[in-house]
């Protein structure tokens, strides 16, 4: 009986992500779903209280994983003695992103409903949460440097959130454009050394 289920509940997550795939988050129905897995909408409702809620269930383990990692990242680095952050930090962050897009390539399917197909969804502000992360820990990056007696320039929150929005959603255009993990990486890295250089130069540094 609870292979029956099992197999039931997978009918139905296959379907749905077909029906997300085609119409996206907003545009699918529950309905819809329903029709395609072969069961009744009053069967689908007794599994899954809402869309949403089977859109979480296709995306959230691997969305979950690479949003924890980033952020052990960033908890991570930020720990170091400042000498090694301050001297460190791009290549610290280069050597991430392997593991990143491990994660990602590893989930294609799983991010390209995210970001492609989540309007709408709990998970349409899933790239806006690092960017948030990211701009924070710009800030905190910045107060240490002048903490060491450093001098960096000025910079307005509102456009370094600007540069972390533009740096993600470039990174997450790999999904986007359906690109091999081997050209995906070749054009992350490319991404990551522009903005290097922005900043520094933004900085000062």
């Amino acid at each position: 009986m609870r292979e029956k289920d099992d197999a039931a509940k997978e009918k139905i997550l296959e379907c749905a992500k077909a029906e997300f795939m085609e119409r996206g988050y907003a545009d699918a129905s529950m309905r819809a779903i329903a029709e395609r897995s072969g069961c009744t909408t009053g069967m689908l409702y007794s599994r899954f209280a809402d869309k949403d809620e089977i859109f979480r269930e296709l995306v959230e383990s691997p969305a979950e994983e690479l949003y924890n990692y980033f952020v052990a990242v960033q908890d991570d680095f930020a720990a170091r003695d400042p000498e090694f952050q301050r001297t460190q930090m791009h290549a610290y962050v280069d050597a991430k992103i392997g593991r990143m897009a491990d994660i990602i390539y590893d989930n294609f399917d799983a991010f390209k409903l995210i970001v492609c197909k989540s309007n709408g969804s709990s998970y349409e502000f899933y790239i806006d949460r690092m960017v948030d992360i990211e701009t924070k820990n710009t800030f905190r990056f910045i107060e240490l440097l002048r903490s060491q007696g450093i001098r960096v320039n000025e910079i307005r929150k509102d456009f370094a959130h600007m540069l972390s929005s533009a740096l993600f959603n470039g990174m997450f255009e790999v999904v986007a454009h359906d690109l091999s993990k081997e050209d995906a990486l070749h054009y992350i890295g490319q991404l990551q050394r522009f903005f290097n250089a922005g900043w520094d130069v933004l900085l000062g540094l």
